[in-house]
């Protein structure tokens, strides 16, 4: 299985994109590699009375550009802007389940957003936590229960700071059964 980091609007810096490549490759037991920057996204997946983007459409739009192949090819766009899905006011990602696309969203991870000092190490701590999580639901995982998995739902940014960034034993268990090339 591939995976492929597909920066939107933000390019990676080489320190970081090495950092998320080992962590990815180790989680996911998959080779990791990353795209060329992709610099415009069509302007009506842009809700200009919300002054967000919408995520649905743009893990479309994605799954429309790139065409991967769901059996040996996961891609995740890191994202650099703020993004709403559906009923939820925002989301730091989303993912098809199960499928080939999913994404990140920074905006909300960083907090110079909640008008804080910033701090690059907790940001690349969430941006981590999200990447994992994301792939995980591409990979086919559900939200567990367990609020330190990585797999567990964030409603606030509270929620991804209490969780670890690796699956708990219960969900390696699962993963490793929906994708024994895991094991």
């Amino acid at each position: 299985m591939q995976i492929i980091l597909q920066p939107v609007l933000f390019q990676l810096g080489e320190r970081f994109t090495s950092t998320l490549v080992k962590v990815l490759s180790k989680e996911f037991n998959s080779s990791v590699s990353s795209a060329s920057l992709i610099t415009e996204i069509p302007v009506q997946l842009f809700d200009k009375q919300r002054n967000q983007w919408k995520s649905n459409e743009i893990l479309q739009w994605l799954l429309d550009k790139r065409r991967p192949n769901r059996a040996t090819t996961k891609i995740l766009a890191i994202c650099d802007f703020d993004a709403y899905s559906n009923h939820l006011n925002f989301v730091f990602g989303e993912a098809y389940l199960d499928g080939s696309i999913s994404a990140i969203y920074l905006s909300r991870l960083r907090q110079e957003f909640y008008v804080l000092k910033a701090d690059e190490y907790l940001f690349y701590q969430r941006i981590v936590k999200e990447a994992v999580h994301e792939l995980g639901h591409a990979f086919g995982m559900n939200h567990c229960r367990n609020t330190s998995c990585v797999m567990h739902f964030s409603n606030s940014l509270s929620d991804t700071d209490i969780k670890e960034s690796q699956f708990c034993n219960v969900c390696k268990g699962i993963i490793g059964n929906l994708h024994p090339w895991q094991q």
